[in-house]
């Protein structure tokens, strides 16, 4: 199946977010199977030495002019010299939208780097298209079979033998246009939003840094108040423009099209549906009994700085050794990441890659205490995938197995960096948010489900506001009192906007993550392993890898019910047991 190369896919899955990450470079089959390089030969640089050039389209459009000759004339090694500047081009446009996109997050008051993003994102579809055209006049030529052969994959020219299935009409590149400025709204509004602090008007990231209990609760509903209103009317937008998208397409629903089009995932929405209805059967009981009993007044987020924290993250990482203390020596000797603490900072955190440099970079929305290093933890996962991987193609949820399975790996290998008591409040800060993550991210599966299976004319900010303390309520983790709180914060979910049907892979990865901790349990070494086997993967799809590693499904019957029997046991145990 081919896929679109939009921004949306390809640079927008670069984002991560509220409670998680995304994952960049997923680009689809058709540009990662025909491009992989074999050896780290891209540019060498520091990040900070990486400049900036707004790319353009006229590049590709003039080698496609010459590769329509050189396809006509037969040359197949001129063809296949020609397609290789081709992906130069077009991988120097993705390092550009990337590098773009991680100086905009660098500073969200940075107007500069905020247009060229949009600019690129924009354009990014363009690009699309061109390479669309690419492929078929390869397939369409007398060259079809052994370029399929000698330069891409298996199944290429089938794959692109009937040019009236093309994906980039003018109705959906208009579509994908009216997107992306909407994507560009949403960012600029929430990049400097104001509240009143103080009797002025005050800048809110800023504003709140001092703020504790009370005053922080209050300026929070200030702020939902305030934008609720515009951020619903945008993603309502969204949701329409979306659902007129995936019909274009051909689609029941655009659920059906993020499963199967855009994501690839080898499980379909009523697998997924039925795992989110397992978690609320099962796991919500275990999550409503053990916040009951107030399991976050003995942890501690001690201060850290950046040093430490990186301090703490490289002992870990390089006792990991091979490829895994490689990417952390490359990451930090070339610059490659941000774990500033920062109120201008984009409040998500994510990996991204900058292709022409072959060079994952890793972007942290930093707190300044001991829970960062969780956070960090989890990127620094899917940048040792990027790293050893090229930033090869594979699925979201692949990807986030990596992520998660680091976070595990890593907690047994702090002692001697960090206190006692810090290993005894970060192992049960884990546990902890692993409970939270099944229960909230299964929540806001649902809620994403359900708004886009609704009518679009009986959505409105009141409808979602009201579905979104509806949930909170039937997930257990609204506490009685803050209605207001639980019904407007679902604005603060940054996938809603950005990465539709994203959320699903964090708690059915999870599942993956922790099987490679119990090896990890059962004899130190055995889980990282495991990690290590499957990480130069076989398989793109999370089914096809998972079992030739020899682990199980996620949706296998009694999944759930033995990830609640499994937390509730390192819930109460120590953290050396």
């Amino acid at each position: 199946m081919k896929k679109i190369i939009t921004g949306l896919v390809a640079a927008v899955l670069a984002l991560a977010l509220l409670c998680g990450c995304g994952e960049s470079g997923n680009m689809g089959r058709s540009l990662a199977k025909a491009f992989e390089p074999e050896a780290r030969a891209g540019k060498s640089a520091e990040f900070q030495d990486i400049e900036y050039v707004r790319p353009g389209t006229e590049g590709l459009e003039a080698l496609l002019s010459e590769l329509d000759a050189a396809l006509q004339r037969g040359s197949l090694n001129k063809v296949m010299a020609l397609l290789d500047k081709c992906y130069g081009e077009y991988y120097n446009f993705y390092t550009m939208y990337n590098l773009a996109d991680i100086r905009a997050c660098q500073d969200m008051k940075d107007e500069y780097y905020a247009a060229e993003y949009a600019w690129c994102d924009d354009n990014f579809s363009r690009m699309g298209k061109l390479m669309e055209e690419m492929f078929y006049a390869c397939a369409e030529s007398e060259l079809a079979g052994k370029l399929e052969e000698q330069y891409f994959w298996p199944g290429f020219a089938a794959d692109y033998a009937d040019k009236s299935k093309a994906v980039y009409s003018g109705e959906i590149l208009e579509l994908m246009s009216r997107e992306s400025a909407l994507l560009a709204e949403y960012r600029a509004l929430t990049a400097s939003p104001t509240i009143q602090g103080d009797g002025l008007e005050v800048d809110y990231y800023s504003y709140i840094e001092d703020l504790y209990e009370e005053d922080y609760s209050e300026a929070l509903l200030q702020y939902y108040r305030k934008y609720n209103g515009e951020l619903s009317r945008i993603y309502i937008e969204l949701v329409k423009l979306r659902r007129e998208l995936a019909e274009k397409l051909g689609y029941d629903s655009y659920e059906q099209m993020q499963y199967y089009y855009y994501f690839e995932r080898d499980y379909s929405p009523e697998e997924a549906a039925g795992y989110i209805a397992d978690i609320k059967e099962h796991m919500v009981p275990l999550y409503k009994e053990v916040m009951a009993g107030d399991p976050y007044a003995g942890v501690r987020y001690n201060e850290l700085s950046e040093e430490g924290l990186m301090q703490v993250l490289g002992s870990a990482a390089v006792s990991l050794g091979g490829e895994i203390g490689e990417a952390w020596s490359f990451m930090e000797s070339g610059g490659f990441y941000d774990v500033r603490v920062s109120p201008q900072k984009a409040s998500m955190s994510f990996q991204t890659y900058l292709s022409d440099y072959e060079a994952p970079f890793l972007f942290l929305d930093a707190y300044g205490d001991t829970e960062d290093i969780l956070s960090l933890s989890h990127e620094f996962g899917h940048y040792v995938d990027a790293y050893v991987n090229y930033d090869a193609y594979e699925t979201i949820d692949v990807s986030e197995c990596f992520s998660q399975g680091m976070e595990y790996l890593l907690l047994s290998r702090y002692d001697g960096v960090l206190s006692e008591e810090e290993l005894d409040n970060l192992y049960r800060l884990k546990m902890l948010d692993t409970l939270e993550l099944y229960v909230q991210q299964a929540s806001f599966a649902e809620f994403e489900s359900i708004v886009y299976s609704t009518e679009p004319e009986k959505l409105s900010a009141e409808f979602l506001n009201g579905l979104s303390l509806s949930l909170a309520k039937d997930y257990g983790y609204y506490d009685g009192e803050s209605e207001e709180y639980y019904a407007l914060s679902w604005t603060d979910v940054v996938h809603f906007f950005e990465l539709p049907f994203y959320i699903i892979s964090y708690p059915v990865s999870n599942d993956v993550a922790m099987q490679i901790y119990e090896l990890e349990q059962r004899e130190e070494g055995l889980g990282l392993s495991k990690y290590l086997e499957i990480l130069p993967r076989d398989y793109e799809g999370l089914i096809d890898t998972v079992t030739a590693g020899g682990l199980s499904s996620p949706f296998e019957p009694g999944r759930v019910e033995k990830a609640v029997d499994d937390l509730s046991r390192l819930l109460t145990l120590p953290r050396a047991a």
